[in-house]
């Protein structure tokens, strides 16, 4: 039995998030690619996603499986899909994997991006996919507070109230702060001066994760917070109550599969 495996971007502004809800609830990514699968295939087709992202968040490198019911050419599943999608998701690539895959479950890591514009005039085009901020942060201190969060922590204090999930452990395999100089060449939405893009690899991410991540370390670069705050906050010690950050900054950048296999 063939597995597909589908590598899809998508704004997410004008979507509930990934996971598909109830009809009347506003509409998901999976419910619009699902709604296609169907037109496709002719009945309906259940596709598993790598990770839900929430209302308002980016993906360049999502993924996602299913099992087809007819035998479409896998060449052509990609661009069929994009004829028929609304123009803010595209599915990148279609490919077979084998019957034991799935897009969830066989993910090693994933790759989160999150970006702040903090020049105090922000830039029209980037107001969908950055946090204009409009303030300098001191990324100096940001850059302490983040090597707190290195390695294998319980993170149950950097996820929502009411998360399912039993294992709060979680590894940050790299936590990474710059300030790129976008020259004026570059697209409309990224003429911004000095964003700061952090970049978070890990095994695995709790609800709205990597959205406290953020959040802090901001509250650090703002001087509410120490840089060993941070660790105040891994075992329950909290300073003070900091606000996640918005979600139209992050971004999906990539799902990594092989090695040790995570469940979120």
């Amino acid at each position: 039995m063939t597995v597909i495996k589908l590598t899809i971007q998508y704004d997410g502004t004008n979507y509930i998030g990934w996971q598909r809800q109830p009809r009347g609830q506003g509409v998901s990514v999976q419910q619009a690619i699902e709604d296609v699968l169907e037109q496709l295939y002719g009945e309906h087709i259940t596709l598993h996603g790598a990770g839900r992202t929430d209302s308002g968040v980016h993906a360049v490198g999502q993924c996602a499986s299913f099992v087809p019911t007819k035998p479409l050419p896998v060449s052509r599943v990609a661009q069929a899909m994009n004829n028929l999608l609304p123009p803010d998701i595209r599915i990148s690539s279609a490919v077979a994997e084998a019957e034991d895959f799935h897009a969830r479950f066989s993910a090693s890591g994933k790759h989160y991006r999150y970006i702040i514009e903090q020049q105090p005039s922000c830039n029209a085009f980037s107001y969908r996919y950055a946090w204009q901020l409009g303030e300098k942060l001191d990324v100096a201190a940001m850059r302490e507070a983040a090597q707190y969060l290195l390695g294998s922590h319980d993170f149950r204090h950097f996820c929502a109230v009411g998360s399912p999930v039993k294992d709060f452990v979680r590894t940050i395999e790299s936590l990474q702060l710059s300030e790129p100089d976008f020259s004026a060449n570059d697209q409309l939405w990224r003429q911004m001066e000095r964003p700061l893009v952090i970049d978070i690899c890990g095994n695995g991410f709790l609800y709205k994760m990597v959205r406290f991540i953020v959040g802090r370390l901001v509250a650090v670069g703002r001087h509410e917070i120490k840089p060993q705050d941070m660790a105040a906050f891994l075992i329950g010690e909290v300073p003070k109550n900091i606000s996640v950050a918005p979600a139209l900054g992050l971004t999906l950048v990539e799902v990594r599969y092989g090695g040790e296999k995570i469940g979120d």
